[in-house]
């Protein structure tokens, strides 16, 4: 779903309700999900991909 260089929102979580990061890398959490690194403005932090979209398809569906 999402690799090393993707520009994503994270739309849930505790940033919320929207922050912008890239993706540094990705590894799987104790309960099977994806848990993606991600370079935020001002930190780099985990997030929860079930958290996260696409940057370009945030965009679309925001009509920009």
């Amino acid at each position: 779903m999402f690799s090393p260089g993707d520009f994503i929102v994270e739309r849930a979580g505790w940033r919320a309700p929207q922050s912008f990061g890239v993706v540094k890398g990705f590894e799987t959490a104790a309960n099977g999900e994806q848990l993606l690194d991600v370079q935020f403005p001002t930190d780099r932090l985990y997030a929860f991909a079930s958290h996260c979209q696409l940057y370009k398809e945030w965009l679309d569906e925001n009509g920009f």
